[in-house]
């Protein structure tokens, strides 16, 4: 679930570099400007939401608008904070 644009730009980062590729070979295949893609990564600045989208798609990545109160969103915050458990307790067996 997206609350602010940087985490937006984390995703779209992970996914460049997944990728393997430099940050302006993907400025250039989503046909941006260096200076917007590193804003948009950095969550920095504003990013008209065209452009937003153009990169989305380029990346292989999509928006999905729901609902607050949709099943779907119920979802997602309920394996959101099952991950978190499970991350909680490998670090704890971890530092054991």
């Amino acid at each position: 679930m997206i609350n602010e644009m940087l985490d937006v730009g984390q995703l779209v980062r992970s996914k460049r570099r997944q990728q393997k590729l430099r940050i302006d070979d993907a400025a250039a295949l989503t046909d941006v400007s260096v200076d917007l893609f590193s804003r948009l990564e950095n969550g920095k600045g504003a990013v008209r939401l065209d452009k937003l989208l153009q990169v989305l798609d380029a990346m292989g990545l999509c928006m999905i608008v729901a609902s607050k109160k949709s099943d779907l969103v119920s979802t997602i915050l309920r394996a959101n904070a099952i991950a978190q458990e499970v991350h909680a307790l490998s670090e704890q067996e971890a530092s054991s």
